[in-house]
């Protein structure tokens, strides 16, 4: 019996992956609607990562006004799930105080909780983690401040940041220029 409760969520994940892959296709294409209904089914699926993309949708008002409350949401529901994506926007969300009240220490919670849930397939969010790791070593936000930390997340950063570029996923050239104007600030903080 066991093994038919397995086989029964295996097909759920690939329903549920067909769904986000028909979400994202739409969402490159910039059908938002049809994005947003795809990532719905997806998500019924129990696909984390449509959870997560929902949030993104809402946060950035695809379609229409934004809405942090419901981005919140959905980063939340994506998080009880283990998705490391969800975890550093929920810490976004709390760094910059979108829908709660800002407390870095809090972001700076989620965004070690988004590093140590990373599993093998998610080196895109790296540079993005790592980044925003370094920036909090670097500032004390949430955390002390500590320039070795800075300077090993920063490096990392920068070489996933490479990567990214290498296969030219999605905002490499942005994230890219942040991470090295950090490193920058960085080194010059450390040997000054």
């Amino acid at each position: 019996m066991a093994f038919l409760d397995k086989d029964k969520f295996v097909e759920m994940d690939k329903i549920g992956a067909t769904w986000l892959d028909r979400g994202a296709e739409a969402y490159r294409q910039g059908d938002y609607e049809l994005a947003l209904q795809c990532y719905k089914k997806a998500a019924d699926y129990g696909n984390s990562q449509a959870m997560c993309n929902l949030g993104y949708i809402y946060a950035f008002g695809r379609v229409g006004e934004a809405d942090q409350e419901k981005a919140f949401y959905y980063f939340t529901q994506a998080s009880l799930a283990g998705n490391p994506n969800a975890f550093y926007k929920l810490g976004d969300a709390f760094r910059f105080g979108n829908f709660v009240k800002r407390n870095d220490e809090i972001a700076f919670q989620y965004y070690s909780m988004a590093e140590s849930v990373l599993q093998e397939g998610d080196e895109d969010m790296i540079a993005e983690i790592d980044y925003r790791l370094a920036l909090c070593y670097a500032r004390g936000w949430g955390t002390d401040q500590r320039w070795d930390l800075a300077l090993k997340y920063i490096n990392e950063a920068q070489l996933y940041a490479y990567r990214n570029k290498q296969h030219g996923e999605y905002n490499w050239q942005k994230t890219s220029q942040r991470i090295n104007k950090l490193h920058d600030e960085i080194v010059s903080e450390m040997f000054s």
